[in-house]
């Protein structure tokens, strides 16, 4: 059994992982709808707060979809699909705008990098005569997850050198910078599929990701640029909740019908759209 495997919280363990994903869904809807708020509203910020159980529980999902799943194969190729699917719906509910790669007059500082999400690529000589810079901008996190589940089946199932995986694992890390959560879910992934069995360690493990994510220790201002940030943001304290909704959950599928195994991939692109819309239409 995943994350409850100590018998001292059995009686708490109600929650299958449908449930928890549903829940979890249910939070990000709310957290996305905040953006229609003023974000010093203290509920916007509870909600922000409660709703970093969302990457984690997805990061939990793919862990154990990886080692449920009669084909690995098409369960990428399902990821992968969909985080494309997802990608305008993204930019959209982001921006208001439909445009995922776009041109901007003036200098793009690391301020503006961090507040759009927005990868910043230096302008080339062409674009330097007319003082631009070419933004393109973060895609969704059903890619992050994407990579995730590669990084598990890389040190699951290849055959190659240990040293081989590491470089491949940072090259994975360093694409992580073009999606929403970055390097975070998928060291959670890893974190949730290979510390499964050892309780004590999966937890300290996860401790060190969620202060690195607390403290928004950023790698990588934008793929281009090795560079080193740390930024305290109060909503990210809620990935801290994520042991205590953990132990609700009784490492248990739930209902495996059609419906509960597309749901999420069907929603989330569609309720980002509908927000992108939204948020074209009325300015926001």
């Amino acid at each position: 059994m995943y994350v409850t495997q100590e018998n001292k919280f059995e009686k708490y363990e109600i929650l299958n992982r449908n449930v928890l994903k549903y829940i979890v869904i249910i939070l990000m809807l709310f957290d996305h709808l905040s953006y229609f708020f003023p974000q010093e509203n203290p509920i916007v910020i509870i909600i922000g707060i409660i709703s970093r159980l969302t990457a984690p529980t997805m990061a939990l999902s793919i862990a154990e979809g990886y080692y449920y799943t009669r084909n690995i194969k098409k369960y990428m190729k399902r990821l992968f699909i969909f985080s494309v699917i997802s990608y305008v719906p993204y930019v959209m509910h982001r921006t208001g705008n439909i445009m995922p790669i776009q041109l901007f007059q003036g200098s793009a500082t690391p301020e503006f990098t961090r507040q759009t999400g927005a990868i910043v690529i230096e302008p080339n000589i062409f674009l330097s005569s007319i003082n631009s810079v070419l933004v393109i901008h973060q895609t969704s996190i059903i890619f992050t997850l994407f990579l995730g589940l590669c990084t598990i089946y890389l040190w699951d199932k290849i055959n190659i050198s240990k040293y081989l995986k590491l470089i491949i694992t940072l090259l994975i890390l360093w694409i992580s910078a073009f999606a929403n959560w970055q390097y975070y879910i998928v060291l959670l992934c890893l974190i949730f599929y290979f510390l499964k069995d050892d309780f004590k360690k999966m937890w300290i493990a996860f401790s060190i990701v969620a202060l690195l994510y607390i403290f928004s220790v950023t790698l990588f201002e934008n793929p281009f640029h090795l560079a080193f940030s740390m930024q305290f943001t109060l909503h990210r304290i809620g990935i801290f909740l994520v042991p205590l909704f953990f132990l609700f959950y009784n490492g248990k599928s739930g209902n495996k019908s059609s419906f509960n195994k597309w749901f999420f991939y069907i929603f989330y692109p569609a309720h980002l759209l509908l927000i992108g819309i939204i948020r074209f239409i009325i300015g926001c």
